[in-house]
């Protein structure tokens, strides 16, 4: 063992270190707020756990994705297992039910920072990984997520996992479990949000380009074949159902919210809701025969307004491609510039002026400290930045060719998270900048600690 390095067993006794106090803080600060519910995934999932099917009102689920679903589902069956219900198997505690997914969300927050303190650790000191690991952890975006039961969190969560997977796969020298498991872990990402299915557009080209062809092809192949082990059982289940294959009957929504009109220019994203009273309801009414919105009929009808609104965007894009190209250039400078300030404000219970303008020294901090750790790293023909940059650049983009609101661009925090961490193990591993790197991650750690206890 070289000098200055530790253990196996003491790196993997921090790495657990890391994880129970990232558990038992978010736990304790989330306890203070109230869990919140956004869009109907969570119902799904209670369906599930009760049931043992994807439903909506009695009706297979076919527009949502299964990933979170499954995930409350399984946090549900372990939460029964520890805790007596006072409700029945039919009609569950839905305010029990939040609870005991946000506890499992602090969980899973934990593993999250384990994980990103164990890669870390592999390249640079343990204050350092530690600094990234809290950081990511602890501040009140991540928190803000937690505390929702929705897909966001997962998604976010997955991503990193899968990225870090991809970031190891060299040092594995893509040996074929390596490989197998990179792509199961962008399955079950793309099985809580969809757009990660556009990752693989984006990666392969730099494996192709980084790797020896004869290694790049093989872990190409194998990362399909574990995505397609994942992703496929679900698309089969909805061929089975609806005569098609797809992942999730929304897309058509996505692209034809985009084609409509010009974005206003005084708003960063299009607004969802004057498009869909405007131009989507007549659709609506015509395929579904109801001149009432209804979140029933939306699945009960997904797979032929799914069909009709993808008719709509390619006329309208064909027709005036001009609003689609502005509208998707709109969309990808906003999503890049955007704060994420849409969730975060969801956690504020006291303080609100001080902790909105911490918060936002803090976004931005990260977000200049992100890039220049991905920059830095491309100029210096770093594979861990450049695979970073491609993933990033994979997720703005699928959501800038389709529809993009405030509410998505948490979706870029993962990457954003891993490019910090780039750059302090940079500067960690750069002759008379070690100290500097360290100061930033525990700074960065500490001031969103601060931030989190004075919100909650």
């Amino acid at each position: 063992m070289k000098p200055g390095e530790i253990s196996v067993s003491a790196r993997l006794a921090q790495t657990a270190a890391v994880f129970i106090v990232s558990s038992m803080l978010s736990l304790l600060l989330l306890s203070k707020v109230t869990p919140m519910v956004w869009e109907d995934h969570f119902q799904i999932g209670q369906n599930l756990r009760s049931t043992g099917a994807l439903t909506i009102d009695d009706v297979p689920s076919l527009i949502r994705p299964p990933g979170f679903p499954a995930f409350v589902a399984a946090s549900l069956w372990i939460g029964d297992l520890f805790s007596a219900r006072k409700d029945t198997a039919d009609k569950r505690d839905p305010d029990r039910d939040r609870r005991t997914v946000v506890s499992a969300q602090c969980i899973l927050l934990g593993a999250m920072a384990a994980a990103l303190f164990l890669w870390a650790s592999l390249c640079g000191g343990s204050v350092a990984a530690a600094g990234i690991a809290f950081t990511a952890a602890l501040n009140p975006y991540s928190l803000a997520l937690a505390n929702l039961a929705s897909y966001h969190f997962l998604f976010v969560v997955l991503t990193l996992f899968a990225t870090l997977g991809l970031l190891l796969l060299r040092r594995s020298r893509s040996s074929a479990p390596a490989s197998a498991g990179v792509g199961i872990l962008w399955g079950l990402t793309s099985l809580v949000k969809p757009v990660a299915l556009i990752v693989p557009v984006f990666v392969v080209p730099l494996m192709l380009f980084r790797l020896p062809r004869r290694t790049a092809i093989k872990s190409i192949v194998l990362i399909a074949v574990g995505m397609i082990l994942v992703v496929g059982p679900y698309v089969g289940r909805n061929t089975l159902i609806a005569g098609q294959p797809f992942v999730t009957a929304q897309g058509g929504y996505a692209f034809w919210g985009t084609s409509i009109e010009k974005m206003d220019p005084h708003q960063p994203f299009l607004v969802w809701q004057p498009i869909w009273w405007k131009y989507g309801m007549p659709i609506f009414t015509k395929v579904t025969g109801s001149e009432q919105y209804s979140e029933r009929l939306i699945n009960a009808f997904a797979v032929p307004l799914n069909a009709e609104f993808s008719k709509e965007a390619r006329q309208n894009i064909l027709a005036a491609p001009g609003i689609y190209l502005y509208n998707v250039f709109r969309n990808f400078v906003s999503f890049n510039l955007d704060t994420m300030a849409f969730w975060n404000k969801y956690i504020i219970a006291h303080n609100k002026r001080l902790v909105e303008r911490l918060s936002d020294f803090w976004i931005f901090a990260l977000m200049g400290l992100a890039a220049a750790g991905v920059i830095w790293g491309c100029f210096a023909r770093d594979d861990d930045a450049m695979t970073v940059a491609a993933i990033y650049l994979a997720i703005v983009a699928a959501h800038s060719i389709s529809f993009a609101t405030e509410l998505y661009t948490v979706a870029k925090l993962p990457l954003i998270l891993l490019g910090f961490a780039l750059l302090v193990l940079r500067l960690e591993n750069t002759p008379r900048h070690g100290m500097f790197g360290r100061s930033i991650a525990c700074g960065m750690a500490g001031l969103a600690l601060v931030i989190s206890v004075l919100a909650v």
